[in-house]
């Protein structure tokens, strides 16, 4: 081994690089660190040196020390992909994507490969950058135009952006192929949940996707660690901890439902928990139920050992998940079994396919019974619907007189996100449109280039350009009371409005809907059907058509439902915070009264509790 304080030769350099490559090839990776360091300390900029380091550096887990050697390594020419490839890995594993964005373009620009492409594609897609995220990954199907993951990468942003057609059924299909094969190689799906339960209207593929994912989390952990240890009081008299996790605790539609809760919690029976893994965003929302809760812990800086271990010392008897498969999630907490009952709710409408969840919060609407082996966990029934809601809001009423109705006789509107629009639904707006004289649509304008889809399809359909009128997101307040000027929401088919449903009902506007088949499809059947509003619920498109045009034809008819909406505002169960939250603790009662007696999870009924 050669002495740090003496001054090398080009041969010693030389002999010592062999040296390192010979402790590489042998895997004796501190051995050859070591004498990478000594050998950096004499020439800090050696390439060969600071590679061998990374690669050891990676191989004893120091991450952040591979980083910076692969980082010392690389030239401003650099054609060695390899390098570049375990650098850009590090970097996106780190969640570091704007430090890969020049290393993956080095990368493209040396050897354009498929798995590169769709990187880039994958990090602009993650930013926001709508355009250049399409452009890379059909890039990436032009290299390779059959199993590619690309077509999973590709097919939300076409959805997003409304571009619709024969590209669109084709990515479908190959999207099928791909996740077939992964079931059949035991791996995860190309294609994330989230984005399955958009595209495919299937419990059955949407529950093989989301095991597909969630077996990728439990392997390596043991799922037969449930927590009966002395530091869980079974005594039913005492306290249940309840622990709501979630990166949503700020101004969110998550925390818009949620809030009225967290409030109402009957304090003498629970201890409520919120723990929070997302931006510590300041607001109301995230202010209100920080108070209305025992303890309000900050986890985001926390890895998900650590996090769990800070869940498990807190004695959580009920870890509730307010995430599942959405952006961001932090399911790989409970994947480590904190708590010894885990439950879904909310978040995400579907089934995790989680070994880890004990159940998910439901109604028989959403998931019907017969849907019932399509869930891994085990389906909590309340009530009325499944969705929370707070009924402290501020009551709206109809605006009447607002500029957007002078020259527009009826306002359909939808301000559904424009990925859950599909072709066939936009093209009987149009009908409608066409129908009823001086009728407008109102669309949330989520991306400039779904608006300039849309308005190309409705002018090439015959409709003015002017009777399309995009809205601006804004602020909560903002966007209820402008909720009041449209006369009839048109919901979603596929993935109806949740949130939006509820918020156009709160506002006293009628939605029609298509009751769909899967969960995210029946959401707004659920709620009108508690809003106590079953006849705005349709079967079918063609019944979903014709009832917005008799609707929007039928004056008097509209102004009873709108009354109706008022009148129920205040009364039905869709608002009614109190019975839901009353609801759920009787369902948590139960769950732990369960385990304390060592019974398994089952299929929960709160009525007939």
């Amino acid at each position: 081994m050669m002495q740090n304080c003496s001054i090398m030769t080009d041969q010693d350099l030389i002999d010592a690089l062999q040296n390192a490559s010979h402790y590489a090839e042998r895997g004796e990776w501190a051995f050859c660190l070591r004498l990478c360091r000594q050998l950096l300390e004499q020439d800090k900029n050696n390439s060969f040196a600071n590679y061998l380091a990374g690669i050891s550096s990676i191989q004893l887990d120091a991450q952040d020390d591979a980083i910076s050697y692969l980082r010392s390594s690389i030239k401003i020419d650099e054609t060695d992909t390899n390098k570049l490839s375990m650098l850009c890995d590090l970097l996106l594993q780190a969640g570091k994507n704007d430090e890969a964005l020049p290393y993956l373009k080095l990368w493209a620009n040396v050897k354009p490969t498929p798995d590169v492409l769709n990187r880039l594609g994958a990090i602009h897609a993650e930013a926001g950058r709508t355009g250049e995220a399409i452009s890379f990954f059909r890039q990436s199907l032009d290299l390779q135009p059959k199993c590619n993951v690309a077509s999973a990468g590709l097919y939300p942003l076409l959805r997003v952006t409304c571009e619709w057609g024969k590209e669109l059924t084709k990515l479908s299909q190959d999207i099928d192929q791909l996740n077939e094969a992964a079931f059949a190689q035991d791996q995860a799906a190309p294609e994330p949940p989230f984005d399955n339960v958009h595209r495919v209207d299937n419990p059955k593929m949407n529950f093989l996707v989301a095991r597909s994912w969630s077996s990728r989390l439990e392997r390596g952990v043991d799922l037969s660690r449930h927590p009966r240890t002395g530091k869980y009081s079974t005594n039913m008299k005492h306290k249940i901890r309840i622990g709501y996790l979630s990166g949503d605790l700020h101004n969110h539609a998550m925390s818009h439902l949620m809030r009225g809760v967290f409030r109402t919690h009957e304090r003498e029976t629970f201890e409520i928990c919120a723990y929070s893994h997302g931006p510590d965003k300041p607001s109301a929302y995230r202010e209100d139920i920080r108070s209305n809760c025992h303890a309000f812990v900050d986890i985001r800086d926390k890895n998900d050992a650590e996090a769990a271990e800070i869940i498990s010392n807190d004695n959580i008897n009920i870890l509730v998940d307010l995430m599942g498969y959405t952006r961001n999630n932090r399911l790989g907490i409970f994947a480590k079994r904190p708590a010894p009952i885990q439950i879904t709710y909310l978040g995400f409408p579907g089934t995790t396919g989680a070994d880890f969840f004990d159940y998910i919060v439901a109604d028989p609407i959403v998931a019907p019974p017969d849907t019932a082996r399509y869930f891994s966990e085990s389906l909590v029934y309340l009530p009325g619907t499944y969705q929370a809601n707070d009924n402290t809001q501020e009551k709206l009423f109809k605006k009447e007189h607002d500029s957007l109705k002078e020259k527009i006789n009826f306002l359909f509107c939808s301000f559904n996100n424009p990925i859950k629009l599909d072709e066939k639904i936009f093209y009987i707006w149009i009908d409608l449109l066409k129908s009823i004289p001086d009728s407008g649509l109102w669309i949330l304008q989520n991306n400039q280039k779904a608006v300039e889809n849309l308005s190309r399809i409705a002018v090439n359909a015959g409709i003015e350009r002017d009777r399309l009128i995009f809205a601006e997101m804004l602020p909560r307040p903002q966007h209820l009371q402008r909720m009041t000027v449209a006369d009839l929401a048109l919901d979603t088919h596929f993935y109806n409005g949740h949130t939006t449903t509820s918020d156009a009902l709160w506002a006293g506007l009628p939605v029609v809907t298509i009751k769909g088949n899967h969960f995210a499809s029946r959401v707004s059947a659920s709620l009108l059907t508690a809003a106590g509003l079953s006849e705005l619920v349709t079967e079918s498109v063609d019944q979903y058509g014709a009832l917005a045009y008799r609707l929007a034809t039928n004056a008097d008819e509209l102004a009873a439902i709108r009354r109706k909406i008022i009148k129920n505002r205040t009364t039905c169960a869709l608002f009614d915070t109190k019975l839901t939250t009353r609801s759920l603790e009787k369902a948590y009662r139960e769950m732990w009264r369960r385990y304390v007696q060592n019974d398994p999870a089952v299929e929960i009924d709160v009525t007939n509790l």
